[in-house]
């Protein structure tokens, strides 16, 4: 039987990337050894992006706590703000956009969890 763990994002080191955002993974078989999804916050800054990408095999669910942005697909836009829960299919190109004069922060999960969140 697997052991509660409880992870506090003080205590995890974000990984900074350009566009200007960052993001803490903080449950992950990495993390807490979870085997089923993985689970995060991530910080755009104005006028930075999640770039466009997709996840082949993941799916992706993203609840939106502050700030205010536009999410991009190949088929709509929308804007974001907080509150809000979108949930990403797998295969489906997305980008996110902060449009606005704030931190766009939100919890990201996917299941199964990216290749890059298990242990090697």
């Amino acid at each position: 039987m697997s052991k509660l763990k409880v992870v506090h994002i003080k205590d995890v080191k974000g990984e900074r990337r350009e566009p200007p955002r960052t993001s803490w993974i903080l449950c992950s078989e990495k993390m807490t050894g979870a085997q089923n999804l993985s689970m995060g916050v991530n910080e755009t800054y104005p006028g930075g992006m999640v770039p466009e990408h997709k996840h082949d095999h993941e799916e992706e669910v993203m609840f939106f706590l502050s700030g205010r942005g536009t999410f991009i697909t190949e088929e709509e836009q929308f804007v974001v703000e907080p509150g809000m829960c979108v949930y990403n299919p797998p295969g489906g190109l997305h980008k996110i956009i902060n449009d606005g004069d704030e931190v766009l922060r939100f919890i990201w999960i996917y299941s199964p969890q990216l290749a890059g969140h298990r242990k090697a």
